[in-house]
């Protein structure tokens, strides 16, 4: 039986792998292809999708939604494996047909999915719809009282945000105070300097939006979205939440890595 295993980190991975190869599993545990996942998944038509949720679990998760959004992997069969309690719970719920496991139960949850594939695959709306019809503010997790620095942004993004809650203060640039950063980019040059930046001085906690231009936009960009996570991940930051700002830019939320 051929298992196509998520892990994102690679030492895991082949740790994994020889365990499930150990006891007669065909594995494929390569780093996923930026970009080209669906069209990966449904070419190497494996009985199972394992994916790991002790690392990066919402990149594992933002994944499972992909495959699920697409009809030609939607049908085939999920495990999930290890994770924080409380966040499985979370994921549960979005994908209730999917197979949740220890890793030292692995072989048998993946026995289990692969004999009893969902017959009507959940189908969790897109990441983006589940924040449509909220004020940007509150997407953008501006609350009451923070201190909020934001960057590069185009003429007009504060009328965006609207009324914000009581005692918010924007400015400019980041400060001992601020509390969050909307840093806007428009080059893989300015993603080099953010993350640099933002790698410094995140290092005692908070966090940051790194917000892009969308290909569906009037602006024309020299990088990728999968350039942004990784240019992060090297500074030290990974992402944990996206936001559609409006038609011409999309955010992506950064904290320190654990």
């Amino acid at each position: 039986m051929l298992v196509r295993l998520i892990c994102w980190k690679e030492e895991l991975a082949q740790e994994h792998a020889g365990r499930l190869k150990a006891v007669g599993f065909q594995v494929e545990a390569s780093r996923p292809p930026p970009g080209a996942i669906v069209g990966h998944i449904r070419d190497l038509a494996p009985r199972v999708v394992l994916i790991d949720l002790d690392r990066m679990p919402s990149h594992g998760v933002a994944l499972a939604g992909i495959l699920r959004q697409s009809k030609s992997t939607r049908h085939i069969p999920l495990v999930f494996a290890g994770g924080v309690a409380e966040k499985v719970a979370a994921i549960r719920r979005t994908f209730p047909d999917a197979v949740f496991s220890a890793w030292d139960k692995a072989p048998a949850a993946i026995q289990k999915a692969a004999v009893n594939p969902p017959r009507d695959p959940v189908c969790p709306p897109p990441v983006m719809a589940r924040y449509a019809g909220s004020p940007l503010f509150k997407k953008l997790d501006i609350k009451t009282g923070l201190t909020v620095a934001v960057v590069g942004a185009p003429e007009g993004f504060e009328d965006l945000l609207g009324e914000l809650p009581d005692g918010v203060t924007l400015e400019t640039r980041m400060t001992k105070g601020t509390g969050l950063a909307i840093w806007f980019i428009r080059s893989r040059r300015e993603l080099d300097v953010t993350a640099d930046y933002l790698g410094a001085r995140l290092q005692g906690g908070g966090s940051a939006w790194v917000v892009y231009p969308k290909k569906t936009g009037q602006f024309k960009v020299d990088f990728t979205l999968p350039m942004i996570r990784a240019t992060m991940l090297e500074a030290g930051l990974v992402d944990y939440k996206i936001c559609s700002v409006d038609s011409d830019w999309t955010g992506l939320k950064f904290t320190r890595k654990k």
